[in-house]
């Protein structure tokens, strides 16, 4: 059965912070503390955003400001629930949403 929801990714710099924490870690713990289902982080190797400016993970560039987005998939209520938690949390960054349908599979143990 497929449902419709929302894909919302945060895109970030690993070096942005919240408080005394890296923001993607504390963006994930208040996500989880709202009844967020999941939130998962992604860390690029390289990109650049609007400044312009190349964050790299290659081997000679000692970058610790690399990309980093972090998604998640709820229903619409929920995505709106959480956007103030999103503003306090973010002080600069990208937020986009995009309308998904999913498929949810039958996970270890539930008959096929």
């Amino acid at each position: 059965m497929m449902t419709r929801v929302q894909l919302l990714r945060v895109y970030l710099h690993e070096g942005d912070r919240y408080e005394d924490r890296p923001a993607y870690v504390a963006l994930v713990d208040r996500l989880r503390a709202a009844g967020v289902t999941g939130a998962s982080v992604f860390k690029g190797i390289e990109g650049f955003g609007s400044s312009g400016t190349v964050h790299s993970a290659r081997v000679f560039d000692l970058s610790t400001n690399l990309p980093v987005v972090i998604e998640v998939i709820e229903s619409t209520e929920k995505i709106a629930a959480i956007l103030p938690i999103l503003q306090e949390t973010i002080s600069s960054g990208l937020l986009t949403l995009e309308g998904v349908e999913i498929l949810r599979l039958p996970t270890t143990g539930e008959n096929r």
